[in-house]
């Protein structure tokens, strides 16, 4: 069940906010609520021809499959990693000479050295929680594949940095908004205290569809939202709150999000990792979007 909320951020912008625990969860209110405005395109009968290559997906039952079994594309590069990423682990664990052990070192035993045993020492990992809402609200002219990896770099300095003791809560966050307002929708993905399940996060923090498919069915039903020319624009180019992301953020989640802009990210390119990891490891210093 999802719940809504309106907030006033800054200057006087408002923003009409409905949260989800899960993306089925989205699925099963589009299954129920009816269209607001007949402006709005049909998503789940209106896919097809240069449309469907813009998507993502040739129709709207291709979505639901990816969001029920994964992309699988993704599923597989991301697993790749996490095993070279536990493989790299084994750093962590050191050997020394020390009074005690599970093996004596002879030679130093017969001197009567008192550091005689070879002993294993791990190196201590502290936890670190962060709220993480990754901002997949793309320009029209973005492409598919390009929005595909970008959301893909996310998720993969998430596990890296998972196996280095942080725990992410995880949301994908879409907005439609234009001058005066901005409807948005809040899923979450990942919690913290589960381990990541690459089939689960695949589609909704990878795939095009999840934006431009299931996104805008969302946004066509959404019992407060409102129509608007090209369905709006990603918040961060709204004037009014330009430059402010990182303060609507902490206003409307916590003070412990760190906002994550898709398009942004995108720009970054080479240097994306870097970006990701310094907004990460950098979460309390206010580091704008």
């Amino acid at each position: 069940m999802s719940v809504i909320r309106e907030y006033n951020v800054v200057n006087g912008y408002k923003i009409m906010c409905e949260r989800y625990n899960s993306a089925a969860e989205v699925v099963n209110d589009a299954k129920t609520r009816k269209i607001t405005n007949s402006r709005f395109v049909n998503m789940a009968v209106n896919l097809g021809g240069q449309r469907s290559h813009w998507c993502g997906v040739k129709n709207y039952e291709e979505a639901l499959k990816l969001l029920s079994e994964g992309y699988q594309p993704v599923v597989e590069k991301l697993k790749a990693e996490i095993k070279a990423n536990v493989q790299g682990n084994a750093k962590r664990v050191s050997f020394r000479n020390d009074i005690v052990g599970y093996a004596p070192v002879v030679p130093l035993a017969i001197m009567g050295v008192p550091n005689a045993m070879m002993n294993s020492y791990m190196k201590t990992i502290k936890a670190k929680v962060v709220d993480v809402y990754y901002d997949g609200t793309f320009r029209n002219g973005v492409e598919s594949d390009d929005i595909l990896k970008t959301g893909a770099k996310l998720l993969s300095v998430i596990i890296s940095l998972e196996q280095q003791g942080y725990r992410f809560n995880l949301y994908q966050v879409q907005g439609y908004a234009d001058g005066e307002d901005c409807d948005m929708l809040v899923v979450k993905i990942k919690d913290a205290a589960q381990p990541l399940d690459l089939k689960r996060v695949s589609f909704p923090m990878t795939h095009t569809a999840f934006f431009r498919v299931i996104g805008f069915d969302w946004y066509s039903k959404t019992p407060h939202g409102k129509f608007r020319s090209a369905y709006g624009r990603a918040l961060v180019n709204e004037g009014r709150v330009k430059g402010k992301i990182d303060e609507i953020a902490k206003t409307m989640f916590g003070e412990n999000a760190v906002y994550i802009l898709g398009e942004r990210l995108r720009q970054e390119g080479s240097r994306a990792e870097e970006y990701l990891k310094e907004r990460f490891t950098k979460c309390k210093n206010g580091i704008k979007a």
